[in-house]
């Protein structure tokens, strides 16, 4: 069975690039996720109908990728406020702002700091004159490059 994945890889990462994997680790996660759909599709194959393998697996496959792709999603939009706190957690605002990325954008830091200071969702969003579940989501995007930085 071993040989018969690694015969079957190339298939596998040819679909794991068409998902256009945002860095390396979302791609070796993207390809573990294939190679699942890859041994579940030849474990189900039966050589008798006369079809090819490589058209029977492409659907097991891609599944998978899909799967594994929501499965993060939706740990990125499980967030907790409390999360700012716990993937950063040093309170001293000097080494703070040290572990948050670069990356954040104006807002998403501004969110951050307000969050930091005790400021609830319904607080910020008067602060900033904006909606409440657009804070959220900001909030949301703040923690998910966080946790992408520090590879969770």
């Amino acid at each position: 069975m071993d040989e018969l994945i690694e015969k079957h890889m190339g298939l596998v990462i040819s679909i794991v690039n068409r998902f256009s994997p945002k860095n390396q680790t979302e791609k070796d996660d993207y390809i573990q996720a294939g190679r699942i759909g890859l041994w579940k599709a030849l474990t189900k194959f039966s050589k008798t109908g006369g079809s090819k393998f490589s058209p029977y697996a492409w659907n097991p496959i891609k599944w998978e990728i899909i799967k594994e792709i929501r499965s993060a999603k939706s740990k990125c939009d499980s967030i907790n406020p409390e999360d700012c706190e716990h993937y950063c957690g040093i309170r001293s605002s000097a080494h703070f702002w040290e572990l948050i990325p670069s990356s954040l954008t104006p807002a998403e830091r501004q969110v951050i700091q307000l969050r930091r200071e005790g400021y609830n969702f319904k607080e910020i969003s008067c602060e900033l004159d904006c909606h409440r579940s657009r804070i959220k989501k900001i909030f949301q995007s703040a923690i998910c490059k966080i946790r992408e930085t520090n590879n969770e």
